[in-house]
């Protein structure tokens, strides 16, 4: 595969390509199998670059800077490469295959002598400024792989370290973690995945069975001054193709609602989808559910003002989906003297002239430690945090 835009890739690749592929119990899992070793003596220390976190903006950042020249260390906690997008079952807008997406991708990294990658390896100290960074890398507490005490240099850092879900479990009055059958967007993304542990099949936990009827709640733990006070941006159009993925599988069998405090379905192409599914029928209900109720066969009930009817409704559904919200992984941060927003994101150096830049000369940012945003996003962000890294090592 050559080094085009990833862009492209999300949104046309046809090409087929064999990674090495982990099978246990019924599941694919991809894994880096070895990578080969860099020559570090070959270029000097500001031709090299360190990116922390392999997920989809880590991953075009560090193909953009070795199809450059650089040697790129690639730093990723987990002990797969793919970030949040591996837990994904279909990308949006195209409704491409997660898996089938990232293959060729990683396989790219895994190949290019240019790139070492760390797995299950985080960062404890960096020192040094642009064009001499000094970072001592080691494990991540209960890694299965050897010890490891390496020290990396570098000329540019790139923070590619992404978000995570809200703790659902905070919002109680939803019951998770009591009630079996009130799950979050994510774990119904596994559930899509061919390869998951329902092998794609939307069913309840509980006992396995298909659900009647399906209410995906929007804003949990988002817009709330309780909990995050913004927008997670992915939510509404998570839940408008969740709702989609139902109604693909099960047609008019299973009742589908989505309950909003606002529907923002952006992007260029977010309203047709939007629209899309309101043919299909799925029921919109403009409000949050004030609490979920269990009965003894599992099902659930949420009592909802509708304030597009003005009309107190009562719905019974089989599963109940959270659409979390979203917050940065930031924990790099401060070992790196970056300074953080209100909202805990990574401060950009200027959110409208230098959004790719930070405080710290030689460290630029890229995906959704700077917002939550969908893969496409995080790549066009990515490529261009790339482009800054090389132009500041060119000025120098």
């Amino acid at each position: 595969m050559n080094q085009r835009n990833l862009i492209d890739v999300l949104f046309s690749l046809e090409t087929s390509l064999s990674i090495t592929i982990l099978f246990s119990h019924g599941t694919c899992n991809l894994m880096l199998q070895s990578i080969q070793p860099m020559q570090e003596s070959i270029m000097p220390n500001q031709h090299a670059a360190l990116v922390i976190g392999g997920g989809i903006a880590g991953l075009q950042a560090s193909l953009d800077l070795a199809a450059h020249g650089f040697h790129v260390y690639l730093i990723e906690k987990e002990a797969m490469l793919g970030g949040t997008t591996k837990q994904l079952s279909r990308l949006f807008p195209t409704l491409r295959d997660a898996e089938e997406v990232l293959k060729p991708i990683i396989e790219s990294i895994a190949s290019n002598p240019n790139i070492k990658t760390f797995t299950q390896a985080h960062v404890q100290t960096v020192k040094g400024s642009i064009g001499d960074f000094k970072a001592k890398i080691g494990r991540v507490t209960g890694s299965s792989m050897p010890a490891l005490g390496e020290e990396v240099r570098a000329g540019v850092i790139i923070v590619a370290t992404g978000f995570s879900q809200y703790d659902a479990h905070k919002l109680g009055q939803y019951k998770y973690g009591q009630y079996l059958n009130v799950i979050t967007g994510l774990e119904y993304e596994e559930m899509c995945k061919l390869n998951g542990h329902t092998q794609g099949r939307i069913l309840r936990p509980d006992n396995g069975q298909k659900p009647k009827s399906v209410a995906f709640i929007l804003c949990a733990g988002s817009r709330d001054e309780k909990h995050l006070r913004y927008c997670c941006n992915l939510g509404c159009l998570n839940a408008i193709k969740h709702a989609h993925l139902l109604r693909a599988q099960y047609g008019k069998e299973a009742d589908a609602y989505i309950c909003y405090v606002d529907v923002r379905a952006v992007t260029k192409v977010g309203e047709q989808f939007y629209n899309k599914v309101r043919a299909e029928e799925v029921e919109f209900i403009h409000g949050q559910p004030s609490e979920v109720r269990e009965a003894r066969d599992g099902t659930l009930t949420l009592d909802v003002y509708d304030q597009a009817t003005s009309k107190l409704l009562s719905i019974t559904a089989d599963l109940v989906v959270l659409e979390m919200g979203l917050q940065p992984n930031v924990e790099v941060a401060e070992k790196l003297g970056l300074e953080l927003t209100e909202d805990g994101f990574i401060k950009e150096k200027d959110p409208q002239l230098s959004a790719s830049e930070t405080s710290v000369e030689g460290v630029f940012l890229a995906g959704g430690v700077q917002q939550p945003m969908h893969s496409y996003q995080a790549v066009a962000q990515a490529s261009a945090a790339a482009l800054k890294a090389i132009l500041a090592m060119q000025t120098r």
